[in-house]
């Protein structure tokens, strides 16, 4: 929240050096791609954005933002070094728990693994965006702000064991469900190239995480390329 504080007092200061106050807001509408080095499977993106111009370099800008449905492979089950009385070990599974059940005359040694498999994070998007001319038809921009976000997900559950006769059993189960929810920042940069008629094309990079007590923190990147409309 510092940094986010930080950010936000930066854009205003530059908010009262000697420029005209506009009239007049905007909305965008943009689409593209997101990436994640704590994530395997990625949704596509899509975010509207709308707001006053406060001064003809500063904007107040909200948005409402889709990240599409993000997902983790599931763990790989290593039975290099397991039997009944020895449970399988599972890797890539950090963003998950593992439990072990060890043999007993009725069951042999098991090993569960229990953890998200996917979340649809949506979120509402409060930000300051400040804009410098570079040419005639062309700015760029820098953004902070808040992203407030909830997101459904669906946990999965594995247990893999090797049975009496020596074969291998993996039982996979879907379909626990639950809702996580926080404020974090989002912070990014982009262009703005003015069409005419107060049509632009947008272009940005955008850095957000989602930082919940349900799961460990997943940090996104988000490159998205849409229309601008100042009126």
């Amino acid at each position: 929240m510092l940094r986010l504080s930080a950010c936000l007092v930066l854009l205003s200061t530059l908010a009262l050096t000697p420029n005209g106050h506009a009239e007049g807001g905007f909305i965008s509408l943009q689409s593209g791609i997101t990436d994640s080095q704590d994530m395997d499977q990625f949704g596509t993106p899509i975010k509207i954005h709308f707001g006053p111009n406060i001064t003809d370099q500063l904007a107040l800008e909200f948005g409402l933002l889709d990240m599409g449905k993000a997902s983790y492979d599931d763990p790989s089950i290593d039975f290099s070094e397991a039997d009944r009385d020895n449970a399988p070990n599972f890797s890539n599974a950090t963003h998950g728990e593992v439990s072990r059940q060890g043999a007993n005359d009725d069951e042999p040694a098991s090993s569960t693994y229990t953890g998200i498999r996917n979340i649809r994070p949506q979120g509402f998007l409060v930000m300051l965006r400040y804009r410098f001319a570079l040419l005639d038809d062309l700015d760029f921009f820098v953004k902070t702000g808040a992203n407030i976000w909830s997101g459904d997900y669906e946990q999965v559950e594995i247990t893999a064991q090797v049975n009496e006769d020596g074969s291998q059993t993996v039982t996979k189960r879907t379909g626990r469900s639950g809702n996580a929810s926080a404020v974090d920042q989002i912070t990014g940069g982009g262009f703005l190239w003015r069409i005419g008629s107060g049509l632009s094309a947008r272009a940005e990079l955008e850095t957000t995480a989602l930082d919940s007590k349900d799961f460990e923190r997943v940090r996104f990147q988000l490159v998205t390329l849409g229309v601008h409309y100042e009126f």
